[in-house]
């Protein structure tokens, strides 16, 4: 993004409006306010409740239907947790290979390939359920909100001859994606005015005025930026300028704050001094979060071993200390030790 480009985005959401144009008339559209807010939820609850009356299926129910109707497929759910998961590891992949451009490049590829890949099941997904009560009403309750924000000069917009679908179209492809609100976050000129927040207002919204999702995702990012600064980890600027790179160190702390949690916990639990102090603990657990949670807590080492006995149990069926190729050189080792130990004596 040009210097320029961001001049005017930043100027344009702290102005807290946007304007649209209709012909050649310039319609602004503010930001709701609180009782519009309030108004646009009623409107969902009725067109929700509406909907239900007239057998319209629910969320729930049109996944079942799909289901049945092979419209939808256990599958396709898997395929989206399997993009979901590529993606981070993509993204953790590119944070460590950040000094081989090479192999991070790669990983680059791989990964804007599997974005593309999930956005498309998600959009068949989505697709489908947007013909379902929550659709319908969530339809009703935007076109509600829009409408009440819209004006020319002081006066609100008058919709009788106005296809309001084409100016909220305009309106949507308007609005920034997070991968540009990150960057405008990081530099100027937005950068300028987030340090002089405290003597000079951020945003020029009416008091009434609630905050536009620009403007709520902006300062989140802004945070962010904060907090990465703020960390003792703190990543280089080549890290946090790149916006992949940058998911990766956060998927990184992530986890090894999840890890440490996790050890804590365990560690109150055992108080135990054999089991403390014992190589390996096994526990049981009642769900699959908290099983992720006990993994998490493997090292590298520690977790390898964890899928190669997996592994093994899974080809033979039933397994034994000896069929465990970790257990196996670790009992070897201990027999020859106790040889030698009597050897000696």
């Amino acid at each position: 993004m040009n210097t320029y480009e961001r001049e005017y985005f930043v100027s344009r959401i702290r102005s807290g409006f946007l304007n649209l144009k209709l012909g050649n008339v310039k319609v602004r559209v503010l930001n709701p306010t609180l009782e519009d807010e309030y108004l646009s939820n009623e409107i969902f609850m009725e067109s929700f409740d509406q909907a239900r009356s007239d057998e319209i299926m629910t969320q729930d129910e049109m996944f079942d239907w799909m289901m049945d109707r092979g419209l939808w497929s256990q599958e396709n759910e898997d395929k989206i947790k399997a993009c979901e998961g590529n993606i981070e590891k993509l993204k953790v992949e590119i944070f460590n290979a950040r000094s081989k451009e090479k192999l991070r490049e790669t990983a680059r590829t791989y990964l804007r390939a599997t974005e593309k890949a999930l956005a498309k099941l998600q959009a068949e997904k989505d697709e489908l359920f947007s013909k379902t009560c929550e659709g319908l009403a969530s339809q009703d309750k935007m076109m509600f909100l829009f409408e009440r924000c819209c004006f020319v000069g002081s006066q609100p917009l008058d919709f009788k001859d106005v296809d309001i679908s084409d100016l909220y179209y305009q309106f949507n492809q308007s609005q920034l994606n997070e991968k540009q609100l990150r960057e405008l976050a990081r530099n100027d000129p937005w950068r300028l005015a987030w340090y002089a927040k405290d003597h000079s207002p951020l945003f020029a919204n009416d008091p009434s005025r609630t905050l536009s999702n620009e403007q709520k995702g902006i300062l989140i990012w802004a945070n962010m930026y904060d907090n990465i600064q703020e960390s003792m980890d703190c990543p280089t600027e080549d890290v946090i300028n790149d916006d992949d790179m940058l998911d990766g160190w956060f998927i990184i702390q992530r986890k090894k704050q999840a890890s440490e949690k996790a050890k804590s916990e365990l560690e109150a639990k055992t108080t135990n001094e054999k089991i403390a102090n014992a190589d390996e603990v096994l526990i049981f657990t009642d769900s699959k979060r908290e099983a992720e949670s006990i993994h998490s807590m493997n090292s590298i080492g520690g977790d390898v071993v964890r899928k190669q006995r997996i592994a093994k149990a899974k080809q033979l069926g039933k397994a034994t200390d000896f069929d465990f190729d970790d257990r196996r050189i670790e009992i070897q080792n201990q027999q020859r030790q106790m040889f030698k130990d009597s050897t000696r004596r």
